[in-house]
């Protein structure tokens, strides 16, 4: 279903030379040219002796000395300043891979001439420079489509090869084909347009991928009756959707048990937004705001991207739940509206303050979901800590306040335990950064009840790029909602439950397409999520 990987090598410095037979090209990465790359490639030096720009910007040099007969030059710029860090790597390695490919390569190997060994910053920079590569030669399972019907061939890398001695050990090659793997479904899902991944086809696509992973245990909710019972704030997002079969909503439910449970530190519940399409509802996205919210699935898309990778490791030390909301956000004349008190499944009133604020909505519920598992796993006598997340594309204020970046923040015990900061940690050092947000009272001032009709407001009628703290207080909504409110830090330790909210608003895709096209799905935040919690 997904296109496959390139074979990925580690190879002698000798396969270096035009006598290899394995590779058809050389791409050098280093930070500024030196006298490691003339080392490494003589023929250098005369090029820089009359050009003293050469060799600052990715440049194809023709060199019958190397394999292939191509080498190409792709300098990272600084590593060591202060805004420096690892995604330079996957940034070279992409554009290199692409050019080399345009060049006719079908194999091209990679070299390193760069010095960061025993920089903890770029621990993992060969995965990184891999993960790079690896985006170069891949196209998403619509575009896999039209290549299909129209009989064009696809991507023609082969085979990648990195040069870098002893440091790239076969369990390093396992993991970053395993990440790459969960990017891939997370593109796959997360990229498609709006009629080609609705709610139906989103569930089959996950479906169909995990049949073949006994690894991971697969529940779909097809049944309206059984959604609306369950998930009623879900539902009522769905409501309008629901005169259109082909957009109906699903819930799909993806499960892995480690299999030594002796041997497992942690129990991790991931709730993942999949708003197919999001029209704002009854507050319609106007004046130009509805392009690009086929992209509002992301945060379940990532969310099934890990659950692949998770499939590919298959780790002892982790169990994981995952709970998808699957729904298209629909105007209509049976659309939800603002003013509406619903109740959601944790028994309290909700009042909607606007529609456009649909995906707390999707996830309080399946985030209510998790919480009962957790409650009833104790109750049976499992002491093991659990973790819950929301991930979501939520709010145009993530990418206000922090741009191109994820965002995660905690709940009390999270907090307590270190959860944003690992996750901000291992998207460090995985090229997949993220920055660390603060839930506080004003949060849960601003969803508070003002009068005995309701028990929490969903939303203010602005949009979320309008309001302070427009990021923050969804998490405040989303944690009385689902009544995880009542484990917090005033409770004893172990009845507490920790909580993350993660919007990867700003981080699933390019902040900004090539023309009037909409922007590539980067499959973020799987390598911050694997660096974290599989590593």
């Amino acid at each position: 279903m997904t296109l496959a990987l390139p074979t990925i090598v580690a190879a002698s410095p000798a396969e270096l030379s035009s006598s290899s037979q394995q590779f058809d090209a050389v791409i050098a990465v280093y930070p500024t040219v030196s006298n490691d790359l003339f080392s490494a490639f003589s023929t250098l030096s005369a090029h820089s002796a009359v050009d003293k720009d050469f060799g600052s910007r990715l440049t194809v040099v023709p060199d019958q000395s190397v394999a292939g007969g191509r080498l190409l030059l792709a300098p990272t710029g600084s590593l060591n300043g202060d805004s420096d860090d690892v995604r330079k790597f996957q940034e070279i390695t992409k554009a290199a891979v692409q050019r080399a490919q345009s060049a006719g390569a079908v194999a091209p190997l990679i070299h390193f001439s760069v010095n960061v060994k025993n920089d903890e910053d770029y621990s993992r920079y060969l995965e990184v420079s891999i993960l790079g590569a690896l985006a170069a030669c891949f196209n998403p399972i619509d575009v896999r489509e039209h290549y299909d019907k129209i009989g064009k061939s696809q991507c023609t890398i082969q085979k990648i090869g990195i040069v870098a001695g002893d440091e790239l050990t076969p369990e390093r090659i396992a993991f970053v084909k395993a990440v790459e793997i969960g990017r891939r479904v997370a593109k796959d899902l997360g990229s498609p347009n709006c009629e080609r991944m609705t709610p139906i086809k989103f569930a089959e696509y996950v479906e169909n991928y995990f049949n073949s992973k006994a690894e991971i245990k697969i529940t779909v909710v097809k049944d309206i009756d059984v959604i609306e019972k369950e998930y009623p704030l879900l539902h009522a997002v769905a409501r309008c959707s629901l005169s259109v079969p082909r957009h109906f909503p699903r819930v799909v439910k993806l499960e892995y048990k480690s299999d030594d449970p002796s041997m497992v530190k942690e129990n991790l519940y991931f709730v993942g937004k999949g708003v197919t399409y999001d029209t704002g509802g009854a507050d319609v996205k106007a004046g130009g705001m509805m392009r690009g919210m086929s992209r509002d699935k992301c945060g379940a898309s990532s969310v099934a991207g890990f659950m692949a990778t998770l499939a590919e490791l298959k780790p002892k030390h982790v169990n994981v739940t995952a709970i998808l909301g699957l729904v298209r956000n629909s105007i209509g004349s049976n659309a939800y509206v603002s003013d509406e008190v619903l109740y959601s499944r944790a028994g309290l009133r909700v009042l909607v303050g606007n529609t456009d604020a649909e995906g707390r909505m999707v996830m309080t519920d399946p985030l209510c979901e998790c919480k009962e598992r957790v409650l009833a796993e104790r109750k049976s006598g499992v002491k093991t800590p659990s973790r819950l997340f929301t991930v979501a594309t939520l709010t145009g204020h993530a990418i206000r306040a922090y741009g191109p970046y994820g965002i995660c923040l905690d709940n009390g015990p999270a907090r307590k335990a270190g959860i944003s900061n690992r996750i901000q940690a291992g998207g460090h050092i995985l090229g997949d950064p993220f920055e660390i947000s603060t839930l506080r009272r004003e949060d849960y001032a601003i969803v508070a009840s003002g009068s005995a009709a309701e028990d929490v407001v969903q939303a203010n009628d602005k949009a979320s790029s309008a309001t302070p703290r427009g990021h923050q207080y969804p998490m405040a909504f989303m944690a009385v909602a689902s009544g995880l409110r009542d484990y917090g830090l005033d409770k004893e330790k172990d009845e507490q439950i920790a909580y993350t909210h993660v919007d990867i608003a700003g981080s699933a895709e390019a902040l900004c397409g090539a023309g009037l096209s909409l922007p590539e799905v980067t499959g973020n935040p799987v390598p911050a999520f694997a660096a974290t919690f599989l590593l």
